[in-house]
């Protein structure tokens, strides 16, 4: 799987881009496991997660794994997924 997921953080006035992430399978499960350096970049915990369409088209049903270090949030894909998440290392 060669897609990427746009991931925005909520600033308190509008959504910045953190940075581009691939997507991953594990177990037929779509995965994302957002990096340190994003977490460290967030200002809120509120996060805007936007797959490629083609990404959409093909797991429209199915649900996406959103990792923020140890912590997780289970998504359903859609053109965009909100996710509240603290980002973690324990």
């Amino acid at each position: 799987m060669r897609d990427k997921v746009r991931i925005y953080n909520w600033d308190g006035r509008r959504y910045r881009l953190l940075g581009r992430e691939r997507l991953r399978r594990a177990n037929d499960t779509c995965v994302v496991n957002m990096s340190e350096r994003f977490g460290d970049r967030s200002f809120t915990t509120r996060y805007l997660l936007y797959p490629s369409e083609q990404f959409v088209k093909k797991h429209r049903y199915e649900n996406l794994l959103f990792r923020a270090g140890k912590n997780e949030v289970w998504l359903p894909v859609e053109e965009r997924m909100w996710a509240e998440v603290l980002f973690s290392y324990r």
